[in-house]
């Protein structure tokens, strides 16, 4: 199963830079949206591969091996002493107002955002910070005094929880 999340890189924006249409209207998710038209003309080749894709949604849930996982983009989040706790703090938030699905009651929940590898792990539930696909440049070295690592992160999920994390 393919997943996407919109985020703010995926937003339209007018000139002002701020976005000018719904949440659901987001360059992140159409990229997907196309990609799932183009395998569903082929269901010989592709039919095994699914896409849960949120329609007017910045977030959405699996259960794998009897855990739930949520996604979300992680720029929601307000500004903590750490990108760990900005995004942990949005979590425990989501608890009471349950706007997003399945983030409320996640075990795991997936975000990037803040470019950097991130794992923040409490009372059985854990939060994980994606880091950037790509180098990120000398601003975050500027800003905080250290580079990052780029690439994928890859973990696997059994009823446990989280394991085997590798950065690729």
């Amino acid at each position: 199963t393919v997943l996407a999340i919109g985020g703010n890189h995926g937003e339209n924006r007018g000139l002002q830079g701020k976005a000018f249409t719904t949440t659901g209207d987001n360059d992140d998710v159409a990229i997907f949206e196309q990609l799932a038209e183009t395998f569903a003309m082929n269901p010989d080749v592709y039919g095994h591969v699914g896409f849960k894709l949120p329609l007017e949604k910045l977030s959405l849930s699996i259960n794998l091996s009897g855990k739930v996982i949520a996604f979300t983009h992680g720029h929601l989040s307000k500004a903590g002493a750490n990108a760990g706790q900005a995004v942990w703090n949005w979590w425990k938030d989501q608890a009471m107002g349950r706007a997003h699905e399945g983030v409320a009651d996640a075990d795991i929940l997936v975000t990037g955002h803040y470019h950097h590898l991130n794992v923040k792990e409490q009372e059985g539930r854990a939060v994980l910070i994606c880091p950037s696909l790509t180098s990120v440049g000398e601003y975050f070295q500027d800003a905080y005094g250290v580079k990052t690592r780029a690439g994928t992160l890859n973990f696997t999920v059994d009823a446990d929880g989280w394991n085997n994390l590798h950065l690729l």
